[in-house]
Formats: C-alpha cells, sequence, structure tokens
C-alpha cells in the first residue's frame, strides 16, 4: 500500500529507481572529480598523463596521484554513465 500510494507499483520497480539514484549520484561524484583535476591543472587528463610521463629527473608525488586519482575517477565515471544507460532502457519488471 506504502510504495503504491508513492508511485510505485512493484518492489522490483521501486529497486530500480533507487539503483538509478545511487548510480545517478555516483555519476555527479565522478564527473565532479574529473573536472576538479581539470581546473586544477587546466588540461585534459590525455595531455596531462603525458606531461606527467615525460618528467625526467625528479618525481612529483602530488602529480602522480592525482593522475592516478583522475584515471580513476574518469574510468569510473564512464562505468556509471552506462550504468544510468542500462537503468534507464530497462522497463520496470
Amino acid at each position: 500500500e506504502v510504495l503504491l500510494n508513492a508511485g510505485y507499483h512493484s518492489t522490483d520497480e521501486l529497486l530500480q529507481g533507487w539503483a538509478l539514484m545511487v548510480a545517478l549520484s555516483k555519476l555527479d561524484q565522478y564527473r565532479a572529480e574529473c573536472e576538479f583535476f581539470a581546473g586544477k591543472y587546466q588540461q585534459s587528463l590525455d595531455e596531462f598523463a603525458q606531461r606527467v610521463r615525460e618528467q625526467t629527473g625528479y618525481e612529483k608525488f602530488e602529480e602522480e596521484d592525482d593522475l592516478d586519482d583522475w584515471s580513476f575517477a574518469l574510468q569510473a565515471l564512464n562505468w556509471w554513465k552506462d550504468k544510468v544507460e542500462e537503468l534507464r532502457s530497462v522497463p520496470y519488471a
């Protein structure tokens, strides 16, 4: 009765809606992280990665850590984008 009054016709529909909200939240989180690094370094991930890899004679641990974090954030962003599309394309059970 509670689900019906909230607009859900089944627990599957509720779970799918909840999963979509989680996925959208994660999408926003990783998008913001990618935007943070792009703003911090004023270049794309590919440009930044090339610059970090070309550094010789010294190490900038912060930049190397940021490269790893940025790369992970972009991979996660793309994964969550796929999940959002998947959740939006599947009809409720």
